[in-house]
């Protein structure tokens, strides 16, 4: 069956962009124009057709969303963000083994928005990706799962956990393994701190992602390819919601893990 009302909100992309535009109150046509930049000309025939369906009202110089319409844009608005996120970056997120990511956040993806892809360069090939670590370490609490060795996260755990900020820090059997064979001294030195927890994740049936990080300021989030493999590709954000998904997600798989007193 054919709908019009979705082809009246989907098929125009300047009527899509303005009521999720309305979504964060009324505006005018000269504010809704600037924050769209489009021309009022073009922008004026796509009020016109949302407010004879109703969907818009005009009060004086100011457009708001109808009842029906919120109700709308309320359903509409976490869709068309996921699409969004999937789209910006789609070879990323087609190699990538999505099933790492427990389905209830699969399911709130749109919180991640319009984050940033980075990538390692020649540079640092051998190398953590130097914006993690900045970031991370200009952080005042950080909780970070990393369930893949790198040589120099040994040096990076004691690091933050020697700037007194709040660190929490949750590892596999494999990496604690690894930590407990050639770097006992910096793994002692994490442990003592006040300031920092260490989890164990002993889940072994349980695909989990690369790394998540997630601090008052800043989300990462590396995923394994489809081949098992860890590119050191990260996806970042500093939004709230984003910081929020990443948190939650640390703590599904803290929930899962038991604290690890001494080596």
């Amino acid at each position: 069956m054919k709908s019009w009302l979705l082809d009246l909100i989907f098929l125009s992309d300047k009527r899509t962009e303005f009521l999720l535009l309305l979504k964060d109150g009324p505006k005018s046509v000269d504010e809704a124009r600037e924050k769209m930049d489009v021309r009022r000309t073009s922008l004026l025939p796509q009020i016109k057709k949302l407010k004879e369906q109703e969907l818009v009202v005009q009060e004086e110089n100011k457009y708001s969303l109808s009842l029906q319409g919120k109700v709308i844009v309320e359903k509409i608005y976490p869709l068309l963000n996921t699409v969004r996120v999937f789209e910006k970056d789609t070879k990323f997120w087609m190699e990538r083994k999505l099933d790492s990511i427990p389905y209830p956040f699969l399911s709130r993806i749109e919180e991640i928005g319009d984050y940033h892809l980075i990538e390692p360069d020649l540079g640092h090939a051998f190398e953590l990706i130097p914006e993690f670590v900045e970031k991370m370490s200009n952080s005042n609490s950080v909780a970070m799962y990393f369930s893949f060795f790198h040589p120099q996260s040994p040096e990076f755990f004691l690091s933050l956990a020697e700037k007194d900020i709040d660190f929490s820090l949750i590892i596999n059997k494999p990496v604690l393994e690894r930590l407990e064979k050639d770097f006992r001294y910096e793994t002692a030195k994490i442990l003592e701190r006040e300031n920092t927890n260490v989890f164990i994740f002993n889940e072994k049936e349980i695909e989990t992602p690369a790394v998540i990080a997630a601090s008052d300021k800043v989300m990462f989030l590396g995923l394994f390819d489809r081949n098992s493999k860890f590119d050191r590709q990260y996806i970042m954000n500093s939004k709230p919601e984003s910081l929020e998904w990443g948190k939650d997600l640390f703590s599904y798989y803290a929930g899962m893990s038991g604290k690890l007193e001494s080596i």
